[in-house]
This record gives structure tokens, sequence and C-alpha cells, in this order.
């Protein structure tokens, strides 16, 4: 098989690993991570200038990993999003005391900002490249922000961290989609952030969860979670990981449950087990129906070899959770919240949910123009949050694009059989319809989610078509020749 450069990932797969070895990559990374822990060691002086450093330096250490390690400029991305708000805690705590505004948070943002290179090559070319649905959803984000930037009470500077929460979702599926030649490289990335993330994550939430370390319970109290996320106490809290909250933590976890099926590695079993157990002492309802709801999608229609697969895993997780679901200090938090599914008109966050969809659909149903992001802090639903913050002028192309992507995308899964992956990657968007009805998903980690698995699932549609195509291109010049 011949060179094509139009194609190098595909035909000649070894020459960007040849071209540059990934060592250096790590040794970035070795250094950065060594920077972040010794700042974190030196106590308050050293938590302060990691204030300042850390985004910056994720930023840096961005840059260099998109330009010359691009895989692992993916996994990076990942990794900042699990790992930062932990950052952030323990630096807190480091200082003595509970920062409201923290700038170490803006690293994710940053890092992820670091695509709109990939725009600035690629947006003259949306026609030809098919990426219209992302730049109508990036119109649609940047009019309803400077509609929020009108509004009265709002300053420049929440307007515009509330605009980024929007805008990188859609640029990091963007990037991904753009960049479809690196399918296998940014799909195999995908499968191991997610595996190592399904095992650490998960683990350090059971730890939270039978320790609540200090630093987690500064934040709970300082946050003012604690109405919501429970008592800062060992066996008290709500699990929310490394992450900022139970919400986003469910959905970046049951991501990754779903994720492992695609994964063959003897850590599949101890990870789902870790990230099962902490999903359930999460006691986000939310996550659990979304995970069952996409579990059943993606077995729908395995093979029988797939299938069996499947169910020797399920089998295998169940023998080591069951157990400890059903023992002491697990069984009574885990009991307590599976009871108020069958009982959700007593159940206070059910009913509150309830009230607020009731005003909105009396009061914000025909908010046309939108108030503009930034304006409405906590919207607990993303359909109010669309018709909310980007007006039926803005939400109804933002709506557009998401359905266009996702119908091409499901439409033709069935073309792909062995690729695991993509239906994993549709699973995770299955699950991610029930985050839609109790979250704002347009933003942050739950943004990244959706539309990081948009853009990788087209990707590998793309990727497997061309292949197809130079597979019926070379049989037809042997049959010529």
């Amino acid at each position: 098989m011949s060179y094509d450069p139009d194609f190098p990932h595909l035909l000649n797969p070894n020459q960007d690993s040849q071209a540059k070895s990934t060592s250096e990559a790590w040794l970035v990374l070795s250094l950065f991570g060594l920077t972040t822990i010794l700042l974190i060691a030196l106590g308050s002086f050293g938590s302060k200038i990691l204030n300042i450093l850390f985004p910056l330096g994720s930023f840096s250490v961005g840059c260099f990993l998109y330009f010359r390690h691009p895989p692992f400029y993916i996994g990076f991305v990942w990794w900042n999003i699990f790992l930062t708000p932990l950052i952030r805690r323990l630096a807190d705590f480091r200082m003595g005391a509970f920062t409201d505004s923290s700038p170490i948070l803006l690293a994710p943002t940053l890092v992820i900002l670091v695509c709109l290179h990939t725009l600035y090559v690629n947006l003259p070319k949306a026609k030809q490249q098919n990426t219209l649905p992302f730049a109508i959803a990036l119109v649609s984000i940047v009019y309803s922000y400077f509609v929020g930037l009108l509004y009265p009470s709002i300053t420049f500077v929440k307007a515009t961290v509330a605009f980024l929460g929007w805008i990188t979702p859609v640029l990091f599926g963007y990037h991904l989609y753009v960049n479809w030649r690196r399918y296998p490289e940014y799909s195999q990335t995908f499968k191991r952030v997610f595996l190592w993330g399904c095992l650490i994550v998960g683990l350090y939430g059971i730890y939270q969860y039978v320790v609540a370390p200090e630093w987690d319970r500064l934040w709970l109290v300082g946050s003012g979670m604690d109405s919501s996320s429970g008592k800062p106490e060992p066996f008290g809290m709500r699990v929310w990981s490394t992450i900022n909250s139970p919400g986003p933590f469910a959905d970046m976890i049951t991501s990754a449950l779903l994720i492992l099926f695609s994964c063959k590695s003897g850590l599949v079993v101890p990870a789902a087990g870790a990230g099962l157990l902490s999903l359930l002492l999460s006691s986000v309802r939310t996550g659990w129906l979304g995970w069952a709801g996409g579990l059943l999608f993606f077995s729908s229609s395995l093979k029988p070899k797939q299938l069996l697969r499947l169910v020797l895993t399920i089998v295998a997780l169940a023998l080591c959770i069951i157990p400890l679901s059903t023992m002491e200090p697990f069984a009574t938090t885990i009991s307590t919240r599976f009871s108020s599914l069958s009982n959700l008109q007593n159940d206070t966050s059910a009913v509150g949910r309830q009230g607020i969809y009731q005003y909105f659909f009396e009061n914000g149903i025909f908010n046309f123009i939108g108030d503009g992001i930034g304006v409405n802090d906590t919207v607990d639903a993303g359909i109010m949050s669309l018709v909310l913050d980007l007006g039926w002028i803005g939400a109804l192309p933002y709506t557009g694009s998401l359905l266009l992507c996702g119908v091409t995308l499901f439409k033709n899964l069935g073309k792909y059989p062995n690729d695991l992956f993509l239906r994993t990657a549709c699973a995770v968007l299955i699950k991610s319809i029930a985050f839609f009805l109790a979250a704002r998903v347009t933003a942050g980690i739950h943004g990244v989610i959706i539309w990081s698995f948009i853009g990788i699932g087209l990707a590998g549609q793309q990727y497997w078509n061309r292949q197809h195509n130079l597979e019926l291109a070379l049989i037809y010049n042997k049959q010529k020749s």
C-alpha cells in the first residue's frame, strides 16, 4: 500500500511516531506535575504562586503538546478537567482559607482555548469539511455573549468567563472532528484516559466518602454546598471525588464506565468496580438512570461474542459491587437513595425541580432574545438553560446543530459494527440525555463530554468512510492493471 500525503495516519501510521519521540512529552508533563506538587507542599506561599502558575503553566503545556504531540494534548485536556478542582482544593487548604473565585479553575478552559488555532485554520473550509453545525453553534454562543454584556448588572469578566465555559466544549469537539485522520490515535487516547480516570477518580471518591479529607471539608463548607452535597464528615458526603460537585462527577464517571466496555485491559474490572461504587455513593440518580440507558443502547446490537464478553464483565462487576453495597457504611446511603426513585412525590430535590420547570413554563418560555450568557448562575435543566441564556433566537440554531450532528452519528452507526468505541461514544451521548433534563449540560464538563463525543464519533465515521473508499480504489486499480 502506497503513501497518501492526504491520509498519513492511515497509510503510514508509523511516520509520526518515528519523527518524534514521546519522551519529551512525558518529560514536560512530569516537570509540570512535580512543580505543582512542590508548590502545594510549600504551603501558603507556594499555593499562592500556584494560583497564577497553574493556569498559565497548563496553557503553556497545552500549546506545546498541541503542536508537537497531538494525542498527548487530547489526554492532557481530559486530565486537566479531571484533576484541576482537586488541585484548587489542595491549594486552598494549604493557604488556610476557601477562595471563592480561584484562578486555578481557569486551567481547563485555557488548555482547550489552544484549539482556537484549529478554528482559525479550518473555519474558511467549513462547507468543504462539513463543519457548519459547529460553526452555527459557535455563532449562537457569540450572539448570547453580546446580549449578556448588555445586561445592566453583569460585569465584563463574569460574562466572559461564562462565555468561555460555553464555547470551549464546541471548540474541542470541532478540533476532534477536523482532525479525523488521527482518529485511531485519538480513540486510543480516549480509552486510556477514561480507563485510568475511572480507576483513579473512582478510588479517590471512595476515599473521600470514608475519610472526608480536610481540603474537601473546607470546600464543602466554603462553597455552601453542604446543604446539597452532604455533611463535612466521614460517611456523610455525597461523593464528588476530584471534580467540583456530585452532578459533574456522575457525568464523568458514567461516561468512563461506558467507555470501559470498549477497552481490553486487566484494569477494566477494578476500574469499573471503583467507578460504579463511587457513582452509587454520589447519590446522583440522573447518573444511575443515564448509565443504565447508555448500557442498554450499547448492548442492543452487539454480536454474540461481544455480548458474551459484556455479560461476563457485568457479572464480575456485580460480584464485586453487590456485597460491598449491602454492607455498612455504604448500604444505608445507597439504599435510601434507591428507595427515593419509587417515591419522587416526597423527594425534596424532585419536587423542587418540578417547581423550577413550572415557573419556567409560566414565565420564561417566551424569552425570544434571551438573558445572555453569564446572567443566570444556576439553571437545573438544559432545556431551560438554552432558552433563558440563548433565547429562542440562539437556542434554535444551537439545538439544531446538536441534533444534526447526533442524527448523522446515530443514523450511520450500523455501518461500523467492528468499532466498539464508536458504539460506546454513542452510548455516552444517550446517557447525556438524562443529564440534559437535570443540569446545564452545554457548558463546563457536561458540555465538553457531549461535544467531544460528538466530535470523536463523527471523526471515526469519516475515518472509516475514507478507508473504505481507499480500499475500493486499490481494488479497482489492481483490476485495471
